[in-house]
């Protein structure tokens, strides 16, 4: 099961991820970005990576592929290292900076992107292949790094691959040619290092709910997971975070995909409860009632191959003492095994402890 991930990015810095091997997410001149952090700390290792460029003027957006992410390490800069380019030997006056950075490598890398009308508007065969994530995220505004389903990812590399009928850029350095929109051949990629690594600390998860996201997200491990395996899952196939779950304003915490055996997975929803969280508990039920219905592919929702038999719904509660969960909450969420399989309840506190409720 393949994960990818599409990074924003604009003409005159594409050619500067290209020729350095890196992505990048910016926070205006901000030097800290908790939401950018967790996102960025869902891209693994050898996951798929996009470059897209927004339309300006008489230039259409497109979408560009295919990259990997070398590994897990996020490097935090700040200040002007932070300024894109900010790299050494080029010039230092542009205003972007790029707070967090990951290494990749090309994977089949081509030279023309395909542009977001075909990938975004042109019906196809079948509704289920629309790239509803990225429709979403157009929609919504915003995003510089969102995830794709592994569906979604295929379809992806599908189109880049038709667009270049096939034909691979035959190189390991590549540029980019502002004038004809295209990848090319490049010189030499270049090195540079970078020492600051973001961590997000355990005592950190008190300070807010997606500071809490982003440490879950940065100790979950692909595929062999061990940590709080009974709640995300051990062998995981497919992780995202603040996913999109239809056209208002709803978002999963967490989903992740795991594998049960050689045929079949299990799809865990994860519903984030923070004491600082602006979503009261009270409401959990029903937003995983929202979430299960627009997933479960057997009732015409989103979720290719999930049913009630293999979608979980998880209520996790950071909490600083353990059984503080009302009863009507615990009735509520237990009540969901009508539309899924063994809803559960857990409880984190602020030193990691665990706690099954339900």
């Amino acid at each position: 099961m393949i994960r990818g991930h599409v990074f924003i990015v604009n003409e005159e810095s594409l050619p500067i991820h290209l020729q350095y091997m890196f992505v990048g997410t910016s926070s205006g001149g901000k030097d800290n970005n908790i939401g950018l952090l967790a996102d960025m700390s869902r891209v693994k290792s050898q996951d798929f990576v996009f470059f897209y460029i927004e339309g300006r003027d008489n230039k259409k957006g497109r979408f560009f592929g295919v990259f990997k992410a070398v590994d897990n390490t996020i490097y935090h800069l700040q200040g002007p290292e932070a300024n894109e380019p900010g790299l050494p030997n080029l010039k230092d006056d542009e205003p972007l900076k790029l707070i967090y950075r990951k290494k990749i490598i090309p994977y089949k890398v081509y030279s023309k992107g395909v542009f977001e009308w075909v990938a975004l508007d042109k019906l196809p065969t079948y509704a289920k292949e629309l790239l509803w994530t990225l429709i979403y995220r157009k929609m919504k505004a915003g995003r510089g790094n969102t995830m794709l389903f592994p569906w979604e990812t295929e379809r992806l590399i599908s189109l880049i691959e038709d667009e270049n009928e096939g034909k691979l850029i035959n190189a390991n350095d590549f540029t980019f040619n502002q004038s004809n929109y295209t990848i090319e051949k490049g010189s030499a990629t270049k090195n540079y290092n970078i020492d600051n690594t973001a961590v997000v600390a355990l005592k950190d998860i008190k300070t807010r709910e997606m500071c809490f996201q982003a440490y879950l997200l940065q100790n979950l491990n692909i595929p062999n997971n061990n940590f709080l395996p009974d709640i995300f899952g051990k062998d995981i196939l497919w992780l995202g975070n603040e996913v999109f779950a239809g056209t208002g304003m709803q978002k999963i915490d967490i989903l992740t995909i795991e594998k049960i055996d050689e045929t079949s997975c299990l799809y865990r929803m994860i519903e984030l409860k923070h004491p600082k969280s602006t979503d009261n508990i009270n409401f959990a039920p029903m937003q995983f009632d929202y979430y299960i219905n627009w997933a479960r592919e057997d009732i015409g929702g989103h979720l290719l191959g999930s049913k009630k038999i293999n979608i979980k719904p998880i209520l996790l509660v950071l909490t600083e003492s353990f059984n503080s969960i009302p009863q009507a909450i615990i009735d509520g969420i237990a009540s969901l095994d009508s539309i899924s399989v063994a809803p559960e309840i857990w409880e984190i506190d602020f030193s990691g402890n665990t706690n099954r409720v339900l």
